[in-house]
């Protein structure tokens, strides 16, 4: 059996050198044949672009990479009889709360508001109405880990002065290593299921990582920035999502997300120090 890994961004390269015998397909999404897969195999597709203002700027590559390169490549992973393991977002939704106030379920429509998510939700789409019981796709929400990239969160709210104190879910790299590594192991595994929400258990917010940021010596503490004020000039804009997953959170046990954010960013802090 073998779990490979596309992508070679900041959570494909994470997740090949943490999931147990994983490998890295260090290539093009397209130029994956998968001739020589077998049913024991399972892939993982972790490429795809993710910043908001590139994708707005660059709508039919965004929907080339997004969308149809990770729909080829399901139809060749499964083609072979071979698993396949989609990493979607949870940006599909823009919330932070559903209508009703409760937090987003796998269940639960998409409602993107960018670009980036149209993409995301389009494509699972497309995945999910080929669905054999061979796919999955996964949703984390805003990922961060222990490595010094531009695409992990930590990194990311370094740059900010001001930060939004508005509530959102997180997602630890370990999280999701965790989840993944679970269901390579148990092929028959309940969360083989279609689409699952990942992130660690709470919530937080972008001014609270900020905080906790300062509080490692990363970073000035940032101040307080109202959502009205960033909607009035950033485009596109930012969304807000809070997720639930039952089966995710009763099988995985994902950590609380405020302890988990302060053993990354210890992580964080020590792999800057010996940069």
């Amino acid at each position: 059996m073998r779990t490979i890994i596309i992508g070679e961004g900041h959570l494909g390269t994470y997740l090949s050198q943490h999931v147990e015998g994983a490998e890295l397909w260090r290539g093009r999404m397209e130029n994956f044949d998968g001739k020589d897969l077998h049913a024991e195999d399972v892939v993982v597709c972790a490429a795809g672009k993710t910043d908001l203002p590139w994708c707005e700027a660059n709508a039919a590559e965004a929907i080339r990479i997004n969308i149809a390169e990770p729909v080829k490549l399901f139809r060749r992973v499964i083609a072979s009889d071979a698993k396949y393991i989609h990493l979607s977002s949870g940006c599909v939704w823009d919330g932070p709360y559903r209508a009703d106030g409760k937090a987003f379920t796998p269940e639960d429509p998409p409602t993107p508001a960018c670009l980036y998510g149209w993409t995301k939700a389009a494509c699972d789409s497309m995945i999910l109405d080929s669905f054999s019981g061979r796919v999955v796709i996964l949703r984390p929400r805003q990922v961060y880990s222990p490595v010094w990239s531009p695409r992990n969160t930590l990194t990311k709210l370094l740059k900010y002065e001001r930060l939004l104190d508005t509530p959102n879910s997180m997602t630890s790299a370990s999280t999701i290593v965790r989840t993944i590594s679970l269901m390579v192991s148990v092929p028959d595994h309940i969360l083989w299921s279609g689409v699952v929400n990942v992130y660690d258990r709470g919530i937080s917010s972008p001014f609270k990582v900020g905080m906790l940021l300062a509080e490692a010596g990363l970073r000035k503490p940032p101040e307080r920035l109202e959502k009205a004020d960033l909607d009035s000039w950033h485009h596109p804009r930012r969304v807000d999502t809070v997720l639930y997953n039952e089966d995710f959170e009763r099988t995985i046990q994902p950590p609380e997300v405020e302890t988990e954010l302060r053993r990354v960013i210890a992580a964080f802090a020590r792999e800057r120090e010996y940069a």
